[in-house]
């Protein structure tokens, strides 16, 4: 039977102790930084999960996308800036695809080792709980009961199917890395940040992408302003966005036997368009990773979303039981994540745990141009600055200050695209303070990384236009504004 593995490579005995201070399940972000953490604060701590460490992010979400869009990004400005279509298209896709498979190879070594070096052991196999702090234990070579202090559950989230017939037909963003060749038309169902991501970069690679979008605009959880523009560069690069599609049906193309069909409903009920591609890709969310856990024998409830319910310090109602990442319910990003699972195994183990702040979390879309976001947007500003009003008897369209700087960056002007680049600051009209930064351009996710500890420390306006910059940059345009 196999037996979890030392930090030295070795296995345990089969009659070795089998109890923990901590048991990890799952692999990823969150999962490494809580196991990494406790370890490294003296914890014997344990790491299960039934796939390669890292997690979704790693193995097949934001790294292996990343790297996508730079594979597809190299291959468009070779061809714009060239004037050559050798670099561009389908013929880039088999050594992107090759390049990604060595990083995160590398990567799965570089997470390998620092697990052996905290000291954490490592099992491949799955786990469900099996009341308090007990857990039953599934390897290839057969099951074995282990039991720990604490347990933390970080088993992230999995791609949503369509709910509609014909479900079985579409492709996940995932599957995208285990194409051996692209098609040469795709259907993305979803208006979401993976649904724009997958839109720009395989659109660049010289597939011909229809982006059906439930919603009247793309991106609807960022401000208006990036949605806008976000529209229009997915257009300009080819993509046929269709807002307020609401898709009833997938079948095979019986036009086209080598493909699907998606029917779909605008706002008017009575007319269904039919979208026909060689492949349909749902893209419309992401779902808590809770099956096969155990949680209701374990007393562990779910919320009304059916993710793992959690208070603030990430216990479940389970004692001895913590959920961190995707399944708790959090915004699902990496660097949230891997916050999480350290306070967690601080909170556990060491001394003077802080809570992560929330409030000023980035968020990003590696799209082209590339967009970021870091605050309130206008809409939310308008809505809840400040939440108190007595404080300013203003009508509140007069509390909310409003600056932009939209321009075509160098980048663009050389590869002759003319791309709008924005930059938009929601303020406190009386006090300058800036409450959301908005920004699309390539540069953007760097600059708005900067700008959340910026904002989080209530820099104003003023702080910006005194500062001298750096030039010619896309970041002085901030200075300007």
């Amino acid at each position: 039977m196999a037996s979890p593995v030392e930090p030295d490579g070795r296995r345990m005995r089969a009659h070795s102790a089998v109890s923990f201070d901590l048991i990890v399940i799952g692999a990823g972000s969150a999962g490494l930084a809580a196991a990494r953490r406790a370890a490294q604060l003296g914890a014997r701590t344990l790491l299960i999960d039934r796939a390669e460490v890292g997690g979704t992010g790693v193995n097949r979400g934001c790294m292996p996308k990343k790297l996508l869009g730079y594979g597809a990004a190299w291959s468009q400005s070779a061809s714009r800036c060239l004037h050559t279509a050798a670099a561009h298209g389908r013929d880039a896709w088999q050594d992107a695809a090759a390049r990604i498979r060595t990083e995160v190879g590398r990567l799965h070594g570089v997470y390998r080792a620092h697990l052996a070096e905290a000291g954490v052991q490592w099992l491949a196999g799955s786990a469900s709980l099996r009341g308090r702090g007990a857990l039953r234990l599934l390897t290839d070579a057969g099951k074995r009961t282990m039991r720990a202090r604490q347990i933390v559950l970080a088993t992230g989230a999995r791609s949503q199917p369509l709910p509609v017939p014909g479900a079985e037909l579409a492709c996940t963003p995932e599957d995208v890395l285990t194409w051996d060749a692209l098609p040469a038309s795709l259907a993305i169902v979803g208006g979401g940040v993976i649904a724009v991501e997958m839109a720009s970069t395989l659109v660049r690679f010289g597939v011909r992408v229809t982006l059906l979008v439930r919603d009247p605009r793309v991106l609807p959880d960022f401000d208006v302003a990036l949605s806008e523009v976000a529209f229009r560069a997915l257009a300009a690069h080819g993509v046929d966005v269709v807002p307020d599609a609401d898709v009833v049906r997938v079948e095979r193309d019986a036009v086209n036997g080598d493909g699907v069909a998606v029917y779909v409903a605008g706002p008017d009920v009575t007319a269904v368009r039919v979208v026909r591609a060689q492949r349909v890709m749902a893209a419309i969310g992401r779902a808590p990773a809770t099956d096969g856990l155990g949680l209701e024998a374990a007393g562990v409830t779910l919320d009304a979303r059916g993710h793992i319910a959690v208070d603030r310090h990430f216990r479940t109602r389970a004692r001895g039981v913590h959920a961190i990442g995707d399944v708790s319910g959090s915004p699902q990003l990496t660097p949230v994540a891997v916050a999480q699972g350290r306070y967690v195994a601080e909170r556990l183990f060491g001394k003077g745990a802080k809570l992560p702040d929330m409030e000023h979390v980035p968020m990003a879309v590696f799209c082209e141009p590339a967009i970021a976001a870091v605050g309130l947007t206008e809409a939310q500003a308008h809505e809840r600055w400040p939440d108190r009003p007595e404080r300013d008897a203003r009508p509140v369209a007069e509390r909310i200050d409003v600056v932009e700087r939209r321009f075509v960056s160098l980048e663009q002007r050389f590869a002759g695209t003319g791309a709008e680049s924005l930059i938009k600051l929601v303020c406190n009209a009386r006090s300058g303070r800036v409450l959301g930064a908005h920004v699309m351009d390539n540069a953007a996710p760097e600059i708005v990384q900067a700008l959340a500890v910026a904002v989080g420390m209530g820099v104003r306006l003023k702080h910006l236009r005194s500062t001298v910059g750096l030039h010619p940059t896309v970041a002085e345009e901030l200075l300007c504004i």
